[in-house]
């Protein structure tokens, strides 16, 4: 991750981050962030190795469940998921205003990391449209290779069970007008039948595509994943060794893991009854984000929230299950819930939709 760090950062945005950071030297075993816990700061590792993990069971993902002693010792009962390497960020979930990760993450040697506190960079954001860019471009980059790597060892995750979450039409808000005007004239209308693919594991993704209806299944490759072997294996054999592990629906992206690094997809998605897809080409979006800086900013915004979403959904199947409300069970007034909006989030939700619903009336859907 130290590559993509340098390479999507401008000198001016690393000189910001230096004159507004706080560097500190954190020693193997120390806890950065607990599970559920909402960061104060978004942090760079620069030196060092943290681990992200999972608790073992339920009662552990509850705040302050890891007590100080037993999570400085050995794994205190949690699971690794993944090893953040120098270059990594942990605390984004501050800039989408999005639920914290439910896990731990801790030193597993001593460490350097740069914090850079939320009021400023959250301004920064706002007011440098160039730093902004860079920026979520980084995170998106970061949240996509740790999502690989997730995906391509897959034995651990179970079937995502059928449960609520917040509203994919929330990251049409993050867009404007113009973006959508735009989207909706280079785009390509692709009608999918059932059982039909729209993205095959191990091959390269020419395209982002916006789901405008119907569902389509994601499914990863049971056992050791070889791109070159599924790539080149018939589609029909390849179902056969593929397990679902979640579903998408109207409003939601596909393609968003490999959109970035240009790396083959770990994840085969299909759908699952008749749907309807707009399609981007890869190369018309890569122009558009050379030429337009605010759109870069917005679009690579939306990518990271999107991808953040599927992150969070990889931790509630590997350990912490989501915290969801049952339309039957009573309110704990003491808890907050992974699917439940405030009222900013709800305007977002709504304007989003009003926008979502625009695009399909000037694509002739509605």
């Amino acid at each position: 991750m130290t590559e993509v760090l340098l390479q999507e950062l401008s000198n001016a945005d690393v000189d910001w981050l230096i004159a507004t950071g706080r560097q500190q030297q954190i020693s193997a075993g120390t806890i950065l962030l607990e599970p559920r816990e909402s960061p104060e700061a978004v942090h760079v590792l620069l030196d060092g190795a943290l681990t992200l993990q999972v608790p073992h069971s339920d009662a552990d993902c509850a705040d302050d469940s890891l007590q100080a002693g037993s999570a400085s010792a050995g794994n205190g009962g949690a699971d690794e998921i993944a090893r953040l390497s120098r270059g990594e960020m942990v605390g984004e979930t501050l800039l989408f205003n999005a639920r914290p990760i439910a896990a731990v993450v801790r030193a597993v040697e001593n460490s350097i990391i740069l914090s850079i506190p939320r009021s400023q960079i959250v301004q920064k954001l706002q007011q440098d449209i160039g730093f902004s860019a860079h920026f979520y471009r980084a995170i998106a980059l970061i949240l996509s290779e740790r999502l690989r790597h997730m995906l391509e060892m897959p034995g651990q995750l179970r079937l995502v069970a059928e449960q609520p979450v917040k509203d994919a039409l929330y990251v049409f808000g993050e867009l404007r007008d113009s973006d959508l005007d735009w989207l909706t004239a280079v785009g390509h209308l692709e009608k999918l039948a059932p059982r039909q693919v729209l993205i095959q594991a191990g091959r390269p993704v020419d395209a982002l595509h916006i789901i405008l209806g119907g569902l389509l299944s994601v499914a990863v490759v049971e056992g050791d994943f070889n791109p070159l072997t599924v790539c080149f294996e018939c589609v029909e054999k390849n179902a056969s060794l593929q397990k679902v592990i979640s579903y998408k629906s109207k409003g939601e992206m596909s393609g968003t893991i490999s959109f970035l690094d240009f790396r083959p997809s770990p994840v085969t998605v299909r759908a699952v009854d008749e749907s309807l897809v707009l399609s981007i080409p890869r190369s018309q979006l890569a122009m558009k984000f050379q030429q337009d800086l605010g759109f870069a900013s917005r679009f690579y915004r939306v990518l990271a929230i999107q991808l953040l979403e599927i992150l969070q959904t990889a931790i509630g199947l590997l350990g912490c299950p989501q915290q969801m409300y049952g339309q039957h069970q009573d309110m704990d007034d003491d808890v907050e819930y992974d699917d439940e909006l405030n009222l900013d989030a709800l305007h977002q939700v709504a304007q989003g939709a009003a926008r979502f619903n625009w695009m399909l009336k000037r694509l002739g859907v509605v």
